[in-house]
């Protein structure tokens, strides 16, 4: 009995096993942690890649005329980063087409400036005469962050909505 009882306090009061246990609890906390991180840096990716994309469309129509071509390559230069957007060009985001894209001027008859931009909203956009009226970008995460925390309405679906607004340097 004295040999059993012996290799049971043995047996409990041995720490092999504490680390295992502390390893159980942490994970969950750094796959989640891990997942935001990695969600937050691809939100702010975008973002940044849209706002160059407008940058560039903005400053190539402040010295060009505003017409249907120079609108369409506008267009093209946010979508996929060139003039013209062949059929098999790849987008400079998932899902992202020139429907998104919002054109717009002021002032009349001169045009005094021009803005590209990604609406927030489908009403947020009063297009310039021959451009197309835009509907909202969507940012897609890749890790439902909701049902990690287990809140199904929390999402990092969220618009994003660039813009840039440039003098139009034609007279």
């Amino acid at each position: 009995m004295k040999a059993i009882n012996k290799v049971l306090n043995r047996l409990l009061r041995r720490e092999d096993g504490g680390a295992l246990a502390e390893l159980a609890i942490l994970v969950p906390f750094l796959a989640l942690m891990l997942a935001a991180v990695a969600e937050f840096g691809r939100f702010f990716q975008q973002y940044t890649t849209l706002s160059k994309a407008t940058r560039s469309a903005s400053r190539y129509l402040s010295n060009h005329k505003l017409d249907a071509t120079e609108l369409g390559r506008a267009q093209s230069l946010v979508v996929c980063g060139k003039l013209a957007c062949a059929g098999g060009d790849r987008t400079l985001l998932p899902n992202l087409s020139s429907s998104n894209v919002c054109i717009e001027s002021t002032g009349s008859p001169k045009i005094l400036t021009v803005t590209v931009k990604i609406p927030k909203t489908g009403a947020d956009c009063t297009p310039t005469t021959g451009a197309p009226n835009a509907v909202p970008y969507t940012y897609a995460p890749i890790f439902n962050i909701g049902a990690l925390l287990n809140q199904p309405g929390f999402t990092l679906a969220l618009p994003l909505y660039p813009g840039t607004t440039m003098y139009y340097m034609i007279d």
